[in-house]
């Protein structure tokens, strides 16, 4: 197992790079830089543009664009942004904070909600119950969730007239203000991602329970929720896992429309404001930064394989 994580913790460094050259030659083909946006309005000349542009480096090759990069990145600092006059790694540390934690909550809170939900759903084939956890699960993941977001700011404002707090506040600092500020963000969501993974383990626990060690386990006299708990759950839950994997990195990457609805000073919103910039150096430093993420996950993902599952064994 040691000589497992060794290996994938080897490996991270290659899939940043990866992703990193690969997001930074992309962006090259991408026609204009951010001495275009900042002269978006007009008013200077092409001289003094194409001077600024000598100045930056944006002149060069882009193979030496992409040593100079490649220095920065592998001495840790992430470079620096220009238009915000501003080192990129003290801003991703800030701003990390924040979209870890709303994806974090959200995951935790929608597996809260889910394991019930799939559980009675399963327990109760063909009920009215099931029916009706069917088609809630069915309309929540129908409808968009920066529609539901808007939505709910719409009806918190105007009808219950409750606004969450407007300043942000660190988890760390204030977690009852900040638990406060997520709730409509988490909410929004909870609501598609637990039904997905309500309806995967309903699945996937009827499939279980049709095997023939539940009906031996019956046979002996247990209890059928024992049974369910004890045995068929833990059995079904890989699949369940491999799907909380790539929800985690969904709801990741969907901080950046949640974090606009909401107003989460967050990656996704920092993300869209170097789109709209052209700042190329914070983008890559925050694609770089969701990438270390995103490897992390995956490699406590497989860990969690072994917990749940003893037979599973990596070389």
């Amino acid at each position: 197992m040691l000589r497992y994580i060794a290996k994938r913790l080897v490996l991270i460094p290659v899939v940043v790079f990866l992703a990193g050259s690969s997001a930074f030659f992309l962006f090259q083909l991408v026609p204009g830089d951010y001495v275009h946006a900042i002269n978006k309005d007009g008013g200077a000349s092409f001289k003094s543009m194409l001077v600024l542009r000598e100045d930056l480096g944006l002149t060069e090759p882009i193979i030496v664009q992409y040593g100079k990069w490649l220095k920065v990145i592998f001495s840790g600092s992430l470079g620096y942004s220009v238009l915000g006059d501003r080192y990129i790694l003290p801003v991703l540390i800030a701003k990390l904070e924040t979209t870890l934690t709303l994806t974090v909550l959200s995951m935790l809170f929608s597996l809260l909600v889910s394991i019930p939900l799939g559980i009675i759903a399963a327990m109760k084939k063909g009920s009215a119950i099931d029916e009706i956890i069917r088609i809630i699960t069915g309309i929540c993941m129908a409808t968009p969730s920066f529609w539901v977001g808007i939505l709910l700011i719409n009806l918190t404002s105007t009808q219950f007239n409750w606004l969450p707090p407007l300043f942000y506040r660190p988890i760390h600092i204030d977690p009852i203000r900040n638990l406060t500020f997520m709730i409509l963000p988490i909410f929004t969501i909870v609501l598609s991602t637990s039904s997905i993974i309500t309806r995967l383990l309903r699945s996937m626990l009827l499939e279980e329970l049709s095997q023939d060690y539940v009906r031996t386990a019956y046979a002996k006299g247990i209890n059928p929720w024992g049974v369910m708990m004890k045995h068929v759950l833990r059995n079904a839950s890989i699949p369940v896992i491999t799907l909380c994997g790539f929800f985690f990195s969904a709801i990741l990457s969907g901080a950046v429309v949640i974090e606009q609805v909401f107003n989460l000073p967050g990656l996704g919103r920092e993300l869209v404001e170097a789109v709209t910039s052209r700042d190329t150096p914070m983008l890559l430093g925050i694609i770089v930064a969701l990438s270390i993420i995103m490897s992390i996950w995956i490699l406590i993902i497989d860990l969690l394989y072994v917990f749940i599952d003893p037979r599973i064994r990596y070389a």
